[in-house]
């Protein structure tokens, strides 16, 4: 019985995966874009940068964490949408290593988080709850009307 569960289960890891990483993405565009003197802040730390670079930085960052959390819910482009998410929090990660050094701060452990998990996505794809497999099927099904099978 458990067999069976742990197989169809196994189904939905992708969607709850990509449910779960879209969800953290949106929440951290959210903050980028709503509350830009936080994060501008920050930025300006991190790379030593004047306020207007620094909030051009935030900005488009939010911009692209937007993009990518849409991209997972949708489950469209899943394999760039989650190599993108797993390189940007990479960034980030490696950024407040080299400025501040390892320690026990809850955002790198966050972070190490967010990386296996969008890496995990990436190895094993989508799902089958996603756009990316709908339109493979579509494209499947009118190449074997076109040939005739």
């Amino acid at each position: 019985m458990m067999d069976f569960l742990n197989k169809r289960a196994l189904v939905l890891a992708p969607l709850f995966l990509r449910l779960g990483l879209g969800l953290v993405f949106i929440l951290f565009a959210y903050q980028k874009l709503s509350v830009p003197s936080q994060t501008t802040a920050e930025v300006q730390l991190l790379l030593n940068i004047g306020i207007g670079p620094a909030s051009a930085i935030n900005f488009y960052l939010g911009l692209v964490e937007l993009m990518i959390a849409f991209a997972l819910f949708l489950g469209v482009y899943s394999a760039s949408a989650s190599f993108a998410a797993a390189f940007l929090t990479m960034g980030i990660f490696v950024s407040l290593v080299f400025k501040y050094g390892i320690n026990q701060d809850p955002t790198l452990n966050r972070d190490v988080g967010l990386i296996s998990g969008a890496l995990a996505l990436w190895l094993i794809g989508p799902g089958d709850w996603s756009l990316d497999v709908w339109f493979k099927k579509r494209r499947e099904k009118k190449e074997q009307e076109r040939i005739g099978v």
